[in-house]
């Protein structure tokens, strides 16, 4: 079994940023994604050239926190509030995340456009895609996602996170056709994905996980008050988490 740990968020905070530094260095992870658009992904970008991992730095396209790059998103109530900023008020409505006129999806052409163009800027080449809240799982943002993959070359998209027994029916046959349309979009995609608490969970269920397949567990890299690095996902130490999925 090949096992991914990406650490999302990088660029979000001078915190996230030297966590997930850290978990570079004690090699807890084997790539992160970073949000163009959050105030510290310079940063981030520096501390990737200097300490050798950008490289494996791709990109967490976002539409649910922070500023956009783009004027016209930013008038839409959809996306933004009065000042301008992010709220995800439209990924969590059902209706929105299944339908959105065509209007709404021009300007997210727009800003993801935006945001891949100033991560070409940066002179990275990973070229990983996924998504804060993870809306390129929406329907009409995939649509979005679907075109722009015609425009540039990725060279790998999150699945929808399908490391689970149960839930609704109709989400997982959604889920499904999903994962099969995300895998006719580029070269790579990994079988299963999840946090590490679905795996956990999922294992202890019964979940067997083919010795021939691949795993990608998200994680989200931070200290607790002691400067203890976690993974905000789940209560235990980043360490630990990490030795025990190696150990497998």
């Amino acid at each position: 079994m090949a096992v991914i740990v990406n650490a999302d968020d990088f660029g979000k905070s001078e915190e996230v940023n030297k966590a997930i530094s850290e978990a570079f260095h004690r090699k807890f992870i084997a790539r992160t994604t970073l949000m163009v658009n959050m105030p510290y992904a310079d940063d981030a970008i520096k501390m990737a050239l200097q300490q050798g991992f950008a490289d494996q730095v791709g990109i967490h396209l976002n539409l649910t926190e922070g500023r956009p790059l783009t004027e016209d998103i930013k008038s839409n109530p959809l996306f933004c509030d009065k000042d301008g900023n992010f709220h995800a008020f439209f990924h969590t409505t059902v209706k929105h995340r299944l339908y959105m006129d065509r209007y709404a999806l021009g300007q997210i052409y727009k800003e993801l456009k935006t945001q891949l163009e100033k991560y070409n800027q940066y002179g990275l080449k990973l070229w990983h895609i996924d998504s804060h809240h993870h809306v390129h799982t929406d329907y009409p943002v995939y649509c979005v996602l679907k075109r722009l993959s015609q425009e540039y070359s990725f060279s790998s998209i999150r699945i929808s996170r399908n490391l689970y027994f149960g839930g609704n029916a109709l989400m997982r046959l959604y889920k499904k056709i999903y994962n099969d349309s995300i895998k006719k979009l580029c070269r790579e995609t990994t079988d299963l994905f999840g946090s590490y608490q679905d795996y956990e969970t999922y294992v202890k269920a019964g979940g067997g996980v083919p010795q021939q397949s691949t795993l990608e567990i998200m994680v989200h890299p931070m200290y607790r008050e002691d400067g203890t690095l976690v993974d905000t996902d789940i209560p235990m130490v980043t360490e630990n988490l990490f030795g025990s999925l190696s150990d497998r």
